[in-house]
């Protein structure tokens, strides 16, 4: 559960997607934005106008432009990123989950673990900073290997 409110899990696959998608170009259209979502581009419309609108604003979207995550949105989609790869090497290390098989269980699980149980987590993996894919796992605060700044 994100320690920055209860939002609905849709707001934080959003966030998720609209982070992945940024990190090859920004801003990120609807259009690829609903297809890697697999929503249709007036779903992901209505959505994105809702995340820019109400508080805290998620993303800066414009009509035509595309969608930006804001620093709060991409604080929250470090969050969820850092639950699921951490998730993802706990089932293979701790549980003998196979590599191929921990995917759709963390997509479940990122959304509702606690913080204390993140940090549990982390710490008996002994603080990784890769996911059993290669992919960095965000630092607590918001940080990605070879990335400076705030996530």
């Amino acid at each position: 559960m994100s320690k920055f409110g209860n939002l609905s899990h849709s707001i934080e696959d959003y966030l998720k997607a609209i982070y992945e998608l940024q990190q090859y170009n920004s801003p990120v259209t609807t259009n690829v934005l609903a297809n890697k979502m697999d929503y249709a581009p007036a779903s992901v419309t209505g959505m994105l106008k809702k995340m820019s609108a109400n508080s805290p604003v998620l993303v800066k979207y414009k009509s035509y432009k595309g969608v930006v995550l804001t620093s709060t949105g991409e604080k929250i989609a470090l969050e969820i990123i850092r639950h699921h790869r951490l998730i993802e090497l706990y089932l293979i290390e701790a549980l003998g989950y196979k590599s191929d098989q921990v995917h759709i269980e963390a997509e479940k699980l990122e959304h509702v673990i606690s913080e204390e149980l993140e940090d549990r987590i982390a710490v008996f993996l002994g603080d990784p900073i890769v996911d059993p894919h290669g992919e960095p796992i965000p630092t607590k605060d918001g940080r990605v290997s070879g990335n400076d700044e705030l996530g």
